[in-house]
């Protein structure tokens, strides 16, 4: 059997291979530089929603990286390969096509055992066993411990312009870069939404977008003020935008939107699970 190259060496190797420091590593796989090291010097493991991004930056499968992060066993990773043959048989490759479809890691996955299952793709044995790989993985990343991240806060104002969506993400990541990664993915993504509808709907610079975000032990805020005329609103989106707020609401364990004075206030909050729960 080949030797099996550890996750922290493949993105290393990768990293150097292209020329990239940790910070731009980090830049292309969306995560806070503090993560990316960690990775590297396998002192935490990336999440599942970062499993089909890193395997694509690495070109290998995520198989191949799982195991190598050693969250799957060799046997695993066999049957797993096996599986991945018979969807090539059928001329689909099945880490892309897994990661075509909507929601997290496991429910992309198991959408394709199914898929996979009823086009003959795989068999009733494989798709069990890839099941029983599926079921095990998630429940070891829900009962996972997670590690006490410090409380901060930062104040910041932005010239509002194009790049200012991008400085308000790493904003987030330098102040939570240690709160759980679901939750700074989210905390990112949302902030970069609100902070748009900012630049879009409100007068160029010298006009100031306004970022403060605070991380406690138990929650994460983010307040995003502009000068644009009227509050936010939450409305069906469509061709004209609404799709910020919506995600927002989705996503955020409370929000609102208010004027103060001359100024919008957009905020939401994301609640941060207890430091070894």
């Amino acid at each position: 059997m080949a030797e099996v190259v550890s996750l922290g060496d493949r993105l290393r190797l990768r990293r150097e291979q292209l020329g990239l420091s940790q910070a731009q590593a980090a830049r292309e796989l969306d995560v806070a530089r503090t993560a990316y090291r960690l990775w590297e010097m396998e002192a935490a493991k990336p999440s599942p929603d970062r499993w089909s991004l890193i395997s694509r930056w690495l070109g290998v499968s995520v198989t191949t990286m799982l195991l190598a992060d050693e969250l799957i066993s060799a046997e695993e990773a066999m049957a797993t390969r096996v599986a991945d043959a018979g969807f090539a048989r059928s001329g689909q490759a099945s880490d892309t096509v897994s990661a075509a479809r909507r929601g997290d890691f496991f429910h992309q996955s198991r959408a394709l055992v199914l898929q996979g299952l009823s086009t003959g793709s795989i068999t009733p044995e494989q798709a069990e066993e890839l099941g029983v790989v599926l079921d095990r993985l998630e429940a070891e990343r829900r009962a996972a411990p997670t590690a006490e991240w410090a409380p901060g806060e930062l104040r910041k104002a932005f010239p509002s312009s194009l790049q200012t969506p991008r400085a308000a993400r790493e904003a987030v990541s330098l102040v939570a870069g240690d709160i759980p990664s679901e939750a700074l993915q989210t905390a990112r993504l949302l902030t970069s939404e609100l902070v748009t509808n900012s630049v879009k709907f409100g007068p160029p610079a010298p006009a100031i977008v306004g970022v403060f975000i605070e991380v406690a032990q138990e929650r994460i805020r983010i307040e995003i003020s502009d000068e644009a005329e009227g509050r936010p609103r939450l409305r069906p989106p469509s061709d004209q935008g609404g799709y910020g707020l919506t995600l927002v609401d989705k996503l955020a364990s409370q929000w609102g939107a208010q004027r103060e004075g001359d100024r919008n206030l957009a905020w939401f909050e994301l609640a941060l699970p207890a430091p070894g729960a």
